[in-house]
């Protein structure tokens, strides 16, 4: 008689399908866009108004080929940063992944042989004006590296593999659009690991999003930075952790933390505090 409970090489596949499945899981890169074996470049992809085409390039990092899934999803951001399936967009956005056509939608990487994923804009010609996001996830396709003998593939036994992956935002802006920034809730802090840092509310107003680096000094002097940091149309605030690097003592000294947008932006919002640790 056959024996009828699953075998490990069948469940092994069913798990490895499931865990494949865009948005089982994925990583979000705001600096390095690293996540297992891919870099990609750039980490952020914005569409203002000039450009109908654009195209991320990918890199294999490590010395086998991996295979990527690219997929454009929607997600909200939280508080604190992190992204969460939605299907219905923040106040005052909209969507973007029914505005960009994209190809390759699998892609097989070669070690060190750079590959690009093109990118095209298609914008209706009554588009309201308004910012529009979602964000292009590149995920990888787990392989079977091994089929287990008759003898292994008896009895039931569960393979757990990591899927990595990098979400980068994709962000298309239509009309004139503005943004301004505000710090508060300013608190000097003591990490796990024993470093100081700061922590603050950065919020969000107008009708755009947010993106720029965190700055903080002692005296004109660098102590601390965080760059980067997003403040999508889903979220008016951001809770934000910024470690500071100094090695002198900061006690009892007054510090200014200053955010800013870069140039590039078209009127870029910026907003300044100051704290004093105790």
């Amino acid at each position: 008689m056959r024996n009828s409970r699953p075998s490990r090489w069948s469940l092994g596949l069913l798990l490895a399908a499931f865990l494949g499945w865009p948005g089982a899981g994925f990583a979000q890169s705001q600096s390095a866009g690293a996540g297992g074996g891919i870099l990609v470049s750039p980490t952020y992809v914005l569409f203002d108004g000039h450009e109908r085409s654009k195209s991320l390039m990918l890199t294999n990092r490590g010395d086998a080929p991996e295979t990527y899934r690219v997929s454009i999803v929607d997600r909200r951001q939280l508080p604190d940063g992190q992204l969460a399936e939605t299907d219905k967009p923040g106040p005052g956005e909209g969507f973007a992944s029914h505005l960009v056509r994209y190809a390759p939608r699998q892609i097989v990487l070669q070690p060190n042989k750079p590959q690009t994923v093109r990118l095209l804009l298609q914008l209706p010609p009554d588009l309201p004006e308004g910012e529009y996001r979602s964000h292009i996830l590149l995920q990888q396709v787990p392989t079977v590296s091994e089929t287990p003998s008759p003898e292994k593939a008896q009895g039931l036994s569960v393979t757990i593999r990591a899927i990595f992956g990098v979400s980068v935002p994709l962000v298309i802006r239509k009309g004139a659009l503005a943004a301004s920034a505000s710090l508060s809730d300013l608190h000097a802090v003591r990490l796990p690991d024993g470093r100081e840092a700061i922590t603050l509310k950065l919020s969000r107003s107008g009708t755009r999003s947010l993106r720029g680096d965190f700055s903080v000094l002692a005296d004109g002097a660098s102590v601390g930075q965080l760059k980067n940091v997003n403040v999508f149309l889903s979220t008016p605030y951001r809770d934000v952790t910024i470690p500071l690097t100094a090695a002198g003592e900061l006690k009892g000294r007054r510090l200014a933390v200053e955010f800013s947008e870069g140039e590039e932006v078209p009127k870029p919002a910026s907003a300044k505090e100051t704290v004093l640790l105790p």
